[in-house]
């Protein structure tokens, strides 16, 4: 069962890196920002590119160091703010920051520090939860991204293309996702007692539920109110 779920996480990071995989060619320098346990990192990698991966949380750190083990990967405990200096001169082609602006006290200043840090016409990628989903309407107080003790701050696609445009980038494309990408929110809005960040000791029945719930978050996502919000906008 292990290597089932490695699989299917290894296919869910890859579709994740997808917007910057199709757009930057092989031998780009791409920095994936709250890189976690890694997985999105060594996607990364296996498209040929050179990868930085900033994770500030100890523990997240040492799993990425152990999943890019083996790959050209550099993985620092470090965040939004530290780019600059993690660089040290380098200049970023691609940028990932997957749920990340949500837990930033500022992510204006954040988006302004990884500006500075790209070359001009470098791209980012961007996804946080949707304010204006489907399930964020259905389930009021109970939608499971609110999570008022780590996300600090709630998006739609307006205040989104707001705080990128006033940090130096212009959106490409912005969509609201869902389906086999991000089925999670609405199977912890249901159940949240199975949200394996919260319990990690449900983490299989979890997952498990959140995969039972791939084809309503598909539906909401084809009715244009998927969970997520993903972007990719260009360092202007």
């Amino acid at each position: 069962m292990r290597g089932l779920a490695a699989r299917v996480a290894g296919s869910m990071a890859a579709a994740t890196v997808a917007p910057l995989a199709d757009a930057l060619p092989e031998g780009s320098l791409v920095v994936d920002i709250g890189a976690g346990t890694g997985l999105r990192a060594r996607a990364l990698a296996a498209h040929g590119y050179q990868v930085i991966a900033l994770e500030p949380d100890p523990l997240e750190e040492m799993r990425a160091h152990v999943e890019l083990t083996g790959t050209t990967a550099e993985v620092h405990r470090a965040g939004a703010d530290d780019l600059i200096d993690v660089l040290d001169g380098r200049l970023a082609d691609g940028v990932l920051m997957w749920h990340v602006l949500e837990h930033l006290e500022a992510p204006d200043s954040a988006l302004a520090t990884v500006a500075s840090a790209m070359r001009d016409g470098g791209l980012l990628s961007v996804a946080v939860p949707n304010r204006a989903s489907l399930d964020a309407q259905v389930f009021g107080d109970r939608w499971h991204s609110w999570e008022p003790s780590r996300h600090r701050w709630h998006f739609d696609e307006r205040s989104l293309r707001l705080v990128l445009g006033a940090s130096g980038f212009a959106v490409r494309d912005i969509s609201p996702r869902g389906g086999w990408g991000y089925p999670s929110s609405l199977a912890f809005s249901l159940a949240p007692g199975l949200d394996p960040q919260v319990h990690p000791a449900r983490s299989l029945a979890g997952r498990a539920f959140a995969a039972a719930m791939i084809p309503a978050a598909l539906g909401a996502r084809i009715a244009g109110r998927g969970s997520q919000l993903v972007t990719v906008a260009s360092r202007t």
